[in-house]
């Protein structure tokens, strides 16, 4: 009998030891952290790590060309341009699966190459010789939207479509044209995330120049423009 009242002293003094408590804590706390998902990795689920929100601003370069000019809106014939833009995105609204973002793209180099008449006169008698002409210019493209779908996902395709202008170091076609012309544009592709802050984007724009009828020739330049480009958010 006095070992058996030794044994049961012995357990209620484990019982209200420390150790006890702290091993009765953690098996109450234990449901509760499981439903909460354990803190800031739950909250990092919630948000997505790939997620598009208001605050985020985004800062990119992409390059680009086309080597064909379709006449949807154009009337010019095998044209080419090439683009080098830097752009800045800021996210204005969200959803569950979009989000809606203004951009503004900064061209400090377009080149146009088209077919024209040799600047050159003709011998007499002879029509003037076609050539190839090659025009740089800059321009700017501040009124743009974009709008990404699966906003969450790391793949996220997108919509958009932009209008600004580029202004050429000559006239374009040649003296009866305008060195500033207007631009419009409109496309879409993919924005593949490599991280909350980096991505990639893979995009197509059908792209058009015109000078908006303001000098005597305007058969407008169209291009398929295929672009590749980085971009961090901040």
């Amino acid at each position: 009998m006095r070992s058996i009242g030794r044994a049961a002293a012995l357990l209620l003094a484990l019982a209200a030891s420390p150790a006890g408590a702290s091993a009765q804590a953690r098996d109450s706390l234990a449901p509760a952290y499981a439903a909460g998902g354990g803190g800031a990795e739950s909250a990092a689920a919630q948000t997505g790590v790939f997620g598009s929100e208001r605050a985020a601003n985004e800062f990119g370069v992409w390059g680009g060309g086309s080597w064909d000019s379709p006449t949807l809106i154009g009337k010019a014939e095998d044209a080419r341009l090439a683009l080098l833009g830097l752009r800045y995105a800021r996210v204005l609204a969200r959803g569950d699966n979009l989000a809606l973002k203004y951009t503004l793209d900064a061209v400090p180099l377009a080149v146009l190459s088209y077919e024209g008449e040799s600047l050159e006169p003709p011998p007499p008698g002879l029509a003037a010789r076609r050539v190839r002409r090659q025009i740089t210019g800059a321009g700017l493209s501040p009124v743009g939207f974009q709008l990404n779908f699966r906003r969450r996902e790391r793949v996220q395709p997108f919509a958009q479509a932009s209008g600004g202008f580029l202004y050429f170091g000559e006239r374009v076609p040649l003296e009866g044209g305008a060195q500033f012309n207007l631009t419009a544009d409109f496309g879409g592709g993919l924005q593949v995330k490599t991280g909350a802050r980096r991505a990639w984007t893979l995009g197509y724009r059908y792209h058009h120049v015109s000078n908006g009828y303001r000098a005597q020739l305007n058969p407008g330049f169209d291009a398929n423009v295929f672009y590749f480009g980085y971009s961090i958010f901040r």
